[in-house]
């Protein structure tokens, strides 16, 4: 094989370096393609990742939302126990056996009045309140006077007004 003329192998390298200079310059731009590809493909998944905290936040406020209606409902029912246990409190009082030195309206009464110290007025109103719409506030004295007498409640005078407390036995 005839060795190559000066002139040919001159060009072979020049060749050889134009075609590792064009490798150089296809390799870098490799490497740019490669970042923007993963930024792109970053850029992707943020974006996924911000949708699917968005649907997250979504569906947390939608639960808190349920959550306070629920507490809603809890407190209501709550309250509907209160006044049931008090219903059936005076129910029970209404519907007790008399005591043998009393008549049934004045045990009832007596079980019905309020545990804490009050004006005949103060009773009297929490009466109503209870039910016993017929009764007149003359009668409700004398029922306090005869229970009273019969040691049930004790009465003392504070400020012109008759306070009434019952007498724990």
């Amino acid at each position: 094989m005839p060795i190559l003329k000066n002139k040919e192998t001159e060009q072979l390298r020049q060749l050889v370096k134009a075609c590792l200079l064009e490798i150089s310059k296809l390799k870098i731009d490799l490497k740019k393609c490669q970042k923007e590809s993963k930024s792109k493909v970053d850029s992707g998944v943020i974006k996924e990742k911000d949708q699917l905290i968005a649907q997250l936040e979504n569906s947390l406020k939608v639960k808190e939302a349920k959550i306070v209606e629920f507490t809603k409902i809890i407190n209501e029912k709550e309250t509907e126990m209160e006044d049931l246990k008090k219903i059936k409190l005076y129910f029970d009082a209404v519907t007790a056996k008399p005591k043998k030195d009393l008549t049934s309206f004045q045990s009832q009464v007596l079980a019905l009045l309020k545990g804490d110290k009050g004006t005949t007025e103060d009773h009297y109103d929490h009466i109503l309140e209870i039910g016993f719409k017929e009764l007149s506030l003359d009668n409700f004295k004398s029922i306090l006077r005869n229970l009273e007498r019969k040691n049930y409640i004790k009465s003392s005078r504070e400020d012109n007004k008759i306070i009434w407390e019952k007498v724990e036995q």
